[in-house]
């Protein structure tokens, strides 16, 4: 446990946590099987969570958070000194990137010793049998996202926790009324904007019908609405279905469906058709510990009397914007 400080800045202290060393490191020993998986030969490896808080903490009470909060007595410990021939690389968010666990150690910093601190986490791999080209590589291939990281060559810390800096803002309108089809694709490509010809001619007539064209914040806004992550097009949408061969199913009866005088199916709004049908069919047969199910963002299971579990899932589908991660 190390700490740096700057002249007219809050100290920012760092604690390292890792596995202690006569137990399995899952984090290294996953590392290693990819990093061969990919044609690298690491020999071995040692991972480390990173917090690096900023504030006024004195000594003691760094070391209560330390061993009070940060730390598992039983399977952890604070990192000692890495091996010598080892390559370091480090994790760390980009600022502005939304760092859960950090808010979490802050907010229970703040419960128990009463004082506010900023925190951001990271993480700490020590890799030997790679050179730092190869390390480097294996960092951005399966350690980082360096859309949401920065990867740090050796030990990351800093004099004050790093800050996102203004930016001017700039109006600015994107063209489209005038667009062809050809136009409104490569927009769609080109923009990141992963919307069908259907959609980007629905986006366009709006704005011709406004009489201007859409700022480019309006047109991002839309186009994450419309994605796979946001509403779910996919499992949304009217589907038709023709079976062959030994594939074919009995649809007879199943709700939300239609059979077509040709053998085909449609399968108006799968999610409801499939999924959801299916649970709703054991609710009626007498499932009765199902409180609250495909309403709002959660379902909600009865455990016992007095106890009920809520049960969320994030979804993840593609193509958004930006391909998700982790």
């Amino acid at each position: 446990m190390t700490t740096a400080q700057a002249a007219d800045a809050p100290t920012v202290h760092r604690i390292a946590v890792a596995v202690r060393q006569n137990l399995r490191d899952p984090a290294a020993a996953r590392l290693i099987a990819d990093a061969q998986n990919l044609g690298t030969k690491l020999e071995s490896a040692r991972t480390a969570k990173v917090y690096l808080i900023e504030g006024d903490i004195s000594d003691s009470q760094l070391s209560t958070i330390r061993d009070e909060l940060l730390i598992d007595p039983v399977t952890e410990a604070d990192t000692s000194e890495s091996p010598s021939d080892a390559v370091i690389i480090e994790v760390h968010p980009l600022p502005g990137v939304t760092d859960p666990a950090a808010a979490s150690v802050a907010d229970a910093i703040e419960s128990l010793l009463g004082i506010r601190v900023a925190v951001q986490t990271g993480r700490r791999y020590e890799l030997v049998g790679v050179t730092q080209a190869e390390a480097e590589s294996l960092a951005t291939r399966l350690l980082a996202n360096t859309v949401v990281h920065r990867i740090h060559a050796g030990t990351f810390h800093p004099a004050e926790l790093p800050k996102g800096s203004p930016t001017a803002f700039e109006l600015t309108h994107v063209p489209i009324r005038e667009l062809d089809d050809a136009g409104l694709m490569d927009l769609s490509k080109h923009g990141h904007l992963f919307l069908d010809l259907t959609e980007m001619k629905s986006i366009q007539t709006e704005y011709q019908t406004l009489g201007r064209e859409p700022t480019n914040i309006e047109l991002e806004t839309i186009a994450q609405t419309w994605s796979e992550h946001c509403v779910h097009k996919t499992l949304k949408s009217t589907v038709r279905y023709r079976a062959e061969g030994d594939d074919a199913i009995d649809w007879t009866g199943r709700p939300g469906v239609d059979i077509n005088t040709d053998g085909s199916i449609i399968i108006n709004n799968l999610l409801k058709s499939t999924v959801a049908a299916a649970t709703f069919e054991l609710i009626e047969q007498g499932l009765d510990w199902t409180l609250s199910v495909f309403v709002d963002n959660a379902g909600i299971i009865q455990f016992d009397s007095n106890t009920a579990v809520c049960v969320k899932v994030e979804t993840h589908n593609r193509p958004s914007a930006i391909e998700p991660y982790g």
